[in-house]
Formats: C-alpha cells, structure tokens, sequence
C-alpha cells in the first residue's frame, strides 16, 4: 500500500509539473524552442467549441523590431512559412492594425486551408510587443473558395527585449478544431510550429537573407 501511495503521489507530480500556470502542457522541445498545447473554448463560433491553443517560446539574436518586421513583411513569409503558397497583407493608414489573407498547403490528409485576419499591435510596457489577432470576415478581400477549408484563428505573438540583442518570443495561436482525429493532426500541427520557429529565428540571425532585394 505505501509503495502504490508513493507511485501515486510521484505520478501526480510530474503530472503537474509538465504543465505551466496556465494549464499549457510541453509536447515538443527543441534546444530554446518549445512546444505547448492546451484544450479550452473557443467563443468565435456558436455554438462554443473546446479547441487546440498552441503556444510556442523561443528566443532569437535580434530586436524586437525586427521581429515585428518579419511578421510584417510579406515579401519574406515563403522563407519562415514554408507551408503558406498564397499570402497577402493589406497595411491600414493606422499602422497599428493591419489585415492579411493567407493560403496554406497542408499535407494529406488534411485539406487545403485559408484564413484571413486583423492584427492589431499594441505597446504593454518597456520593450514590449504585443499583436494580437484573429478572424475576420471580407467578401471582397477574402471570398470563401470551393474545396477550401476557412481558418477560425485567434491568437498572439508576444516580443519582448531581454538585451538589446537578445528577444524572447511567445507566440499563440487558438483554431476551431476539425473532423480529423487527433492523432493524426497532433504530428502535423506540432512539426509545422516547429519548422516555422526555427525558420523564422534563422532569419532574424542571418539579416543578410533579407536585406538583399
């Protein structure tokens, strides 16, 4: 009986230990890249639905603002976001909100998939970025296409200086979830963030891949 109790107990430990205060649990690490995933309610749709949130931290040798600049960037989105075939932002004479419409080529079996959504940037403290974003609706901009599955996204990415050299990322993303079980999503989900992550560190520590135009 004590050696089930202590086998319970150690259980339940590391149980709560792979997961953070906010009920992420790690499923993917690697080196300063690591993978998170939650299940909550996702309130976009009606009726609400549990869903996916995945989060990623990682840090990168570059500013703040040069992380931004990526993400603002659609010239550059091919290098970091191999999966996305058509992409396209619409800049807003406030250049804190900006929309972009996104086309992306998923492996088999899943469909291929589109979003479009708003960002909006905002400046929560001393060398801080926050942009966060989610789906919106545009007939003109972003008509729904035949065979298509449209994205029902929200999410954030999170700057914030460390150094002046040194940038610790968050990035989070919430997605209506799908008909496909999830053993089958879960290695395509994870491997893709964990590609685009490392895409996206390699180019904000080698500028040169974008400053040649």
């Amino acid at each position: 009986m004590k050696m089930y109790v202590w086998v319970f107990c150690s259980f339940m430990a590391l149980a709560t230990k792979a997961q953070d205060d906010e009920g992420f649990e790690l499923v993917k690490k690697d080196g300063d890249i690591s993978i998170y995933e939650r299940w909550i309610t996702f309130s976009k749709v009606s009726p609400p639905v549990e869903a996916r949130e995945v989060k990623g931290e990682f840090f990168f040798n570059n500013t703040v603002y040069e992380g931004l600049r990526i993400i603002q960037d659609q010239t550059l989105v091919e290098q970091w976001q191999s999966h996305v075939s058509e992409f396209k932002i619409y800049k807003q004479r406030d250049t804190t909100t900006w929309f972009e419409y996104s086309y992306h080529d998923i492996p088999w079996p899943v469909a291929d998939q589109d979003s479009y959504l708003i960002y909006r940037l905002s400046f929560p403290g001393p060398g801080i970025l926050f942009i966060a974003f989610e789906s919106h609706v545009d007939a003109t901009r972003a008509p729904v296409r035949k065979g298509v599955t449209r994205l029902e996204l929200a999410g954030s990415w999170r700057l914030e200086r460390l150094t002046p050299g040194r940038t610790k990322a968050t990035y989070r993303i919430l997605s209506k979830p799908g008909n496909i079980p999830k053993f089958i999503t879960d290695p395509i989900i994870r491997n893709n963030m964990m590609t685009t992550i490392r895409e996206y560190i390699a180019l904000l520590e080698d500028p040169s891949r974008y400053n040649k135009k």
